[in-house]
């Protein structure tokens, strides 16, 4: 036991474990506990978030939230052209300004404009935004994103895998999809 911020004494224990979702999808939980005595008064204005119980012990627990991961936003079932991130016919720069205000992560799929029957994958990172391209490899009747990835059966597809695993692409390889963004008829 070491005296902790505030005044209080306090011995933690951490737990992690994983919850399994819809899918097969895996993510970690953690809760931590702490428990603790309190030596002194001025700690409660300056540390609310620690709770004093009538028998000294102070509680904060972290939970997995449950709400829907960007993989089930996919549908590997619905063709590209009906899914809500499919963007179409809009350049680079609408792009850019449709996610210049939204979160880390988001992202969208576009018309290329410089190949034709191409797409674009264009994603807001911590460094701006990165648009890359999906390949149709027509030897094998699938999509690749950049030059590296593994061959997909559908962009869709291509969409919900690296919504659980990394992109593989230099400078966003720490990223995965996120938050897709859906698009907004007029």
């Amino acid at each position: 036991r070491k005296p902790a911020l505030g005044g209080f004494m306090v011995r933690s224990k951490q737990t992690f474990s994983t919850i399994i979702f819809a899918g097969g999808i895996v993510r970690p939980r953690m809760t931590l506990n702490l428990a603790g005595e309190r030596c002194s008064e001025p700690s409660a204005s300056r540390f609310p978030m620690l709770c004093k119980s009538s028998v000294g012990s102070v509680g904060l627990s972290f939970e997995a939230i449950t709400s829907r991961s960007s993989a089930d936003l996919v549908d590997v079932e619905l063709p590209l052209e009906k899914q809500g991130w499919y963007h179409g016919s809009i350049t680079r720069i609408e792009a850019e300004t449709i996610l210049r205000l939204l979160r880390q992560g988001s992202y969208l799929v576009r018309n290329s404009e410089s190949t034709k029957m191409g797409y674009s994958l264009s994603l807001k990172s911590a460094r701006g935004f990165m648009h890359m391209r999906i390949h149709k490899c027509d030897d094998l009747n699938a999509y690749i994103l950049g030059q590296f990835s593994k061959p997909f059966e559908s962009i869709p597809g291509m969409l919900r895998h690296f919504s659980i695993n990394r992109l593989p692409i230099r400078g966003a390889e720490h990223m995965c999809l996120l938050h897709p963004v859906i698009a907004q008829l007029l």
